[in-house]
């Protein structure tokens, strides 16, 4: 069922074709978490790959995101900033069960790590879906069955979660985000193929440090040759229209960046970092 405003902040800019601004998190770190949830970003992204995955914390940081003013002023269930995570395993270990269990918590898409085959997409596409109701057009779904507490955490009814909670845009009106991290140079190679065949990714976020690594280069991602990898990651979005998200270093690099084409941008979330105070200008001129 269609949300005006949508719930997920992430979507509804990138279909109002603006540009969307997030950060990262640690999962587990209130305070760092306190300050992304109302310091403006647009989405925020827990990291659970690096920092050893752990639910129960996630359940905790997850209610970090609430500000009860926020929804009041805002007048709508938006999740403003709208929280995605980022999954331990890559797409190539099929690990169904953790993108299952992570949207089971209530988050609003995954980040998912090294996304390189069509086969491995196919199956990330799988498991972020439920079974599908007899007649719909859209494929099937395998996300196993216990959306009680997700529902809660989006404030809606069991039956209104199921029905908002398809992959967009491979249904229209869903409102969980898939972001497939193009991170390596067989995933760069492999894009075209996976864009081409798999629908249902939401947006790809070009990334520029394994990529860096994968490439030879040993983590300098202003390598020529890794910079030319995250354009040609942009240039095959652009082909098969999937927004494409970039990593941000400084206003200098996010201002580079808008002008060569991404749609959303993640950025450090030091308090004193000045990369989010340009993006609210060019949003809020």
């Amino acid at each position: 069922m269609p949300h005006k405003p949508r719930l997920n902040r992430l979507i509804q800019l990138l279909e109002e074709g603006k540009p969307a601004f997030g950060t990262h998190v640690y999962n587990g770190n209130l305070d760092e978490i306190a300050h992304a949830a109302t310091a403006g970003y647009d989405f925020v992204f827990i990291e659970n790959e690096h920092v050893g995955m752990d639910f129960t914390q996630l359940k905790v940081s997850l209610q970090f995101f609430f500000n009860r003013k926020a929804i009041v002023d805002q007048g709508s269930l938006q999740a403003n900033p709208t929280p995605l995570v980022r999954v331990a395993p890559n797409t190539g270990e099929m690990n169904q069960w953790v993108v299952k269990q992570t949207l089971d918590h209530g988050v609003y898409g995954v980040l998912l790590p090294k996304v390189e085959t069509v086969e491995a997409a196919r199956a990330a596409v799988l498991a972020c879906r439920y079974p599908q109701k007899r007649g719909a057009k859209h494929p099937w779904g395998e996300r196993g069955w216990s959306p009680t507490a997700a529902a809660r955490f989006w404030g809606l009814s069991v039956p209104e979660y199921y029905d908002s909670a398809g992959l967009w845009s491979l249904d229209p009106d869903g409102e969980i985000f898939l972001m497939a991290i193009c991170e390596s140079a067989k995933g760069v190679k492999n894009l075209p193929d996976i864009l081409r065949e798999v629908k249902g990714i939401g947006g790809v976020l070009a990334g520029p440090g394994d990529l860096s690594v994968t490439m030879g280069a040993a983590g300098n991602p202003q390598d020529p040759e890794v910079q030319a990898a995250l354009l040609s990651t942009l240039n095959t979005c652009n082909e098969f229209g999937v927004p494409c998200g970039a990593v941000s270093g400084s206003p200098e690099e996010l201002e580079r960046q808008l002008e060569q084409g991404y749609s959303f941008f993640i950025t450090s979330s030091q308090p004193s970092n000045p990369t989010l105070t340009h993006a609210h200008r060019i949003t809020n001129p």
